[in-house]
């Protein structure tokens, strides 16, 4: 049957008292949920700006050589921005600046580096450094461990002179010869370190290297 135009407002008004109250409650959830997700993204902006704010007073602090603030600064970043790579930059910086007084502290410092998920590059650089550091203490395990969890293609050519530096502190000369070997394929004709690998090839009694492509 079919219905006036009084019967249909009716319906409608029926279904909207029956229904109006969940309508409502869905639209709110909904608009909640709009102004939380631009409140979380203005969030974002704000720590990515402190955090950026924070390292460049962290840079200034290293350049005039305060270990206390450039840590302190570090630590602060670390809370704000957890494994960012802000907070990883800054763990570099400042383990560069404790290497030479507190090593214990500097590889602490580049183990958290290490650990950004964010910026590949920096946590192979963090585990590269952790590996000198690690083999200046007479840990050459500890170094092999680090180079070997370090992604094929990052810092190939100063991997394999790391690698090369260990297994010689293992004992292991022939294993060393091959990886500086390998080291010089990798680095390009103007890498201040060819010298020196070529060097310590020579004292090896090694001379077959392969020179790079120019």
């Amino acid at each position: 049957m079919d219905m006036d135009e009084h019967e249909q407002g009716e319906r409608v008004r029926a279904w909207l008292r029956a229904n109006g109250g969940s309508i409502l409650t869905g639209i709110a959830v909904g608009l909640a949920a709009i102004f939380s997700y631009q409140w979380w993204q203005q969030s974002q902006i704000g720590k990515k700006l402190d955090a950026a704010n924070n390292y460049q007073a962290l840079v200034d602090a290293v350049e005039r050589k305060d270990v206390d603030a450039a840590v302190q600064l570090s630590a602060g970043i670390a809370d704000r921005m957890g494994n960012s790579p802000y907070a990883a930059l800054a763990s570099l910086r400042v383990a560069g600046q404790r290497a030479g007084a507190d090593q214990a502290a500097a590889i602490e410092d580049l183990s958290k580096a290490a650990q950004t998920k964010d910026a590949p590059a920096i946590a192979a650089l963090a585990k590269l450094r952790q590996a000198r550091l690690e083999l200046a203490a007479g840990k050459p395990d500890a170094a092999l461990s680090l180079l070997n969890s370090i992604p094929d293609g990052q810092y190939a050519g100063l991997v394999q002179e790391v690698r090369g530096d260990a297994l010689l502190a293992q004992g292991k000369s022939a294993e060393a010869g091959e990886a500086w070997k390998s080291a010089l394929t990798e680095l390009g004709t103007g890498a201040p370190n060819r010298f020196l690998i070529e060097l310590k090839l020579a004292d090896l009694g090694l001379s077959d290297v392969k020179k790079p492509e120019a």
